[in-house]
């Protein structure tokens, strides 16, 4: 049984895997220790087997180059700070403001009631939506949190780049294999997402779903 990954924007992963290849980089080796976000070698009540999950798809090829870059290096206004309370691997809470991670998008820990899995190389499935969440707590830690203001998405939320002890959360989430880059809105991240796929790292040690593909599958509908 396969399962694959939909990707809603073909031509830039197709760019990513090629350049995956063509690095000649020899992956990290997967640990193979237990994980406390492993449940038993079953099939997922989530993940459906109808997906295709292929990544070699074409992509539009990135072109912004240095402006990116520059991009980066700059630290924008801050809009907000405080201590943070962590909802999923891509939202937190400062006070009564909620916060969405701008240019990323995380496995979801709680959707209509559901936690997005993943697949490991062995088979095994995890809860990589749990995971993400965790992941985000302990890299934010006892720290207060600094946010900008990008504007608002259309639940109302206030999209943001967020630091912690002068991390950039968005580029470690992405960088670890614990969110994707949410390439149809931002290129921001998309370096630490391609060196996410060549280590292997979090959810790119095996097989996913896109977590915008996975939010459309499970989406409630009246």
């Amino acid at each position: 049984m396969t399962r694959s990954m939909k990707i809603s924007k073909p031509s830039m992963y197709s760019l990513i895997v090629i350049s995956f290849f063509a690095s000649n980089i020899i992956a990290q080796e997967i640990d193979d220790e237990p994980d406390p976000f492993d449940i038993p070698m079953t099939d997922s009540p989530i993940q459906s087997d109808e997906i295709p999950m292929n990544l070699a798809e074409d992509y539009r090829e990135d072109t912004l180059g240095d402006e990116r870059a520059n991009q980066k290096e700059r630290k924008d206004k801050i809009y907000i700070k405080g201590k943070a309370t962590v909802v999923d691997g891509d939202t937190i809470t400062i006070g009564n403001t909620k916060i969405r991670f701008s240019g990323i998008d995380a496995p979801e820990s709680y959707y209509y009631g559901l936690t997005q899995y993943c697949e490991r190389p062995n088979g095994k499935i995890w809860a990589c939506g749990k995971k993400a969440t965790a992941a985000l707590k302990k890299l934010i830690g006892k720290n207060e949190v600094e946010c900008t203001d990008e504007g608002e998405d259309k639940y109302g939320r206030t999209l943001s780049i967020c630091y912690a002890n002068g991390v950039d959360l968005q580029s470690e989430m992405v960088r670890t294999g614990m969110a994707v880059a949410y390439i149809r809105y931002s290129t921001r991240y998309e370096e630490e997402m391609i060196e996410a796929m060549v280590n292997r790292a979090g959810i790119w040690s095996g097989d996913f779903l896109d977590p915008e593909d996975w939010r459309r599958q499970n989406r409630k509908r009246d």
